[in-house]
């Protein structure tokens, strides 16, 4: 029995000891913000400032913005578990560090080194290589290119048009999964050059591919999350983005089609561009398949959540809606329908989208390491290589010193983009300098072409579902609705 007894004590004693360690190890850097005099707020141990985003109770958008609207400094520490990063706020410092000074912060925290096929994606890159990469991307979204393709969204747009007429005056339809079919179609018709059928079937396969990729999962999580916060982690255990179905069904479609479209007349789409690169400059098939799901993963979340956030915004302030649909109506009577050349004459629709991008941008924020020690302009605190930076834009798009009344939905505040980011950079929602959205002007141009095409045809109208105060779900790495974006579609 004393023997009992001592083995216990003994067992409790190691994991005592075993706390302690892991207590100070985890606690280690947390005098990093006060020793440097940077504004912070008292962190927890084991979880840092975390606890919001782990807990599920923000989404890291909003954690962020809470950091934000904490202090009027240009710039605060925060801790990710037991890892300084610092958040910055003054959107001139913010202009320097990833306009001006941009050879000090060219990395992007995120990392997929262990996964094959996306740490070849020019996301993901490192160093120089990104821009090599990059360059060889630009041509896909030239303005020629991008009229070409035009012709292919069009006829998904007006898909989803005859899909929206079997839901016409019905309450509480999921507008949101509707703009994810839209999106997936453009998507798998601009970039894999093949037509996905989503309003043809709903077991349609490229749908079920996008669902999965970004369905809420503790799986999906760990895997999306932590490229972004906790990169040596996802290092250390080879954890790759997608699940591995996913990344090798994508894998075997884009293979077939390359050898099927090797001796096909162009298309000017991306898989054009593509074989032309690896023609040209050897690109191998693992580099190439890449670059086609990152446009896949990144254009489809980006079109179909903004595409809901403006329906939504439209379905409530209908006088904004009534207003929008003149403007469309009369271009598309000036220019016999919708076209590459008539959502570019749209001005207030583009005045909408800025303010839907604005309130909503789907990746709330934007992240970087410093690759160099830096002096801040005009300060003594140095950035240290290696540092963790993050930008949250939903704090910044929701400043009032750069928004008045930062809440409500005003496309007034376009009306004079040159207004915007003189002296610094506080409305960013597709990022800014070198490393900007490389298919920003594609995504608007489909957004444009689907919402023109929906607003000409139906009037938008809320439901008893419809949130009358959004609110961002705390479980999901992009933006989202917490309670979905139910809508009643009524033919005008």
């Amino acid at each position: 029995m004393s023997q009992l007894i001592s083995n216990m004590w003994l067992s409790f004693l190691l994991i005592l000891t075993f706390l302690y360690i892991l207590y100070k190890y985890m606690t280690r850097h947390f005098s990093y913000w006060k020793d440097r005099n940077v504004f912070h707020l008292k962190p927890i141990p084991f979880v840092g400032n975390m606890w919001p985003v782990l807990s599920f109770r923000r989404c890291m958008g909003e954690f962020l913005k809470d950091l934000y609207d904490s202090t009027d400094q240009d710039y605060i520490g925060c801790f990710l578990l037991d890892k300084p990063a610092l958040i910055l706020r003054s959107p001139k410092l913010i202009k320097n560090i990833i306009l001006h000074d941009f050879n000090y912060f060219s990395d992007r925290i995120a990392t997929a080194e262990s996964d094959v096929i996306m740490s070849n994606s020019v996301f993901f890159k490192k160093g120089p290589m990104w821009k090599t990469l990059r360059e060889r991307l630009s041509p896909v979204f030239s303005s020629g290119k991008l009229k070409s393709m035009s012709k292919l969204i069009i006829t998904e747009a007006d898909s989803m048009a005859n899909y929206i007429d079997k839901f016409v005056n019905i309450p509480n339809i999921d507008s949101k999964e509707i703009c994810a079919k839209y999106s997936t179609n453009v998507i798998a018709v601009s970039a894999f050059g093949i037509k996905a059928h989503c309003f043809d079937s709903e077991t349609a396969e490229f749908r079920n591919i996008s669902r999965n990729m970004f369905k809420f999962s503790l799986s999906n999580t760990v895997r999306q999350a932590g490229c972004f916060l906790f990169p040596n982690v996802i290092d250390i255990f080879k954890i790759r983005l997608f699940e591995n179905w996913i990344l090798e069904r994508l894998q075997q479609i884009f293979t077939e089609v390359m050898s099927i479209r090797v001796d096909m007349e162009k298309r000017n789409d991306m898989i054009d561009i593509l074989l032309q690169q690896k023609r040209e400059k050897n690109m191998s098939d693992y580099a190439l398949l890449a670059q086609a799901i990152q446009f896949f993963l990144a254009g489809f979340e980006t079109i179909s959540t903004t595409m809901s956030f403006f329906l939504y915004e439209m379905a409530i302030h209908p006088e904004i809606q009534e207003r929008l649909r003149k403007e469309i109506l009369k271009s598309i009577s000036e220019n016999g329908g919708i076209s590459y050349e008539a959502v570019q004459d749209m001005k207030y629709l583009n005045m909408c989208l800025s303010e839907t991008l604005r309130k909503y941008p789907v990746m709330s924020i934007l992240d970087r390491t410093c690759t160099m020690d830096y002096k801040v302009p005009g300060s003594d605190y140095v950035i240290k290589k290696g540092q963790i930076i993050f930008v949250p834009l939903l704090g910044l798009h929701y400043d009032s010193k750069y928004f008045p009344d930062p809440e409500k939905f005003d496309p007034e505040r376009f009306q004079n983009m040159s207004n915007f980011n003189n002296d610094g950079f506080s409305y960013i929602p597709f990022g800014a300098g070198p490393k900007n959205c490389i298919g920003a002007r594609f995504g608007l141009l489909s957004l444009k072409i689907g919402l023109s095409t929906i607003m000409s045809k139906y009037e938008l109208c809320p439901s008893s579902h419809t949130p009358s105060k959004m609110q961002f779900e705390p479980k999901h790495v992009f933006l989202q609705s917490a309670k979905g974006t139910a809508l009643e579609f009524r033919p005008l």
